[in-house]
């Protein structure tokens, strides 16, 4: 399904797309589809990059004591 969206474009980024897509035999619509892709792929990776995944933090604590949590209230009291 397609929704059909309002985008504000300055003039010669408009005539650049509209050149590029005639030279490419490609519609005007596509390029920009193709475009916001590349935009949402590129955000993507680098959003990933900043977050540390959940996987990375298993065993970050391999030398703390293991039964911390059978002796909290021995520790806080």
């Amino acid at each position: 399904m397609m929704i059909r969206t309002q985008v504000y474009l300055p003039e010669d980024l408009h005539i650049q797309l509209k050149l590029l897509a005639k030279s490419k035999g490609v519609n005007y619509s596509s390029l920009i589809r193709e475009g916001v892709k590349e935009v949402i792929k590129k955000k993507q990776k680098r959003t990933s990059k900043n977050t540390m995944p959940l996987a990375n933090l298993v065993g970050a604590l391999k030398y703390g004591p293991g039964d911390l949590s059978n002796h909290v209230d021995d520790i806080y009291k």
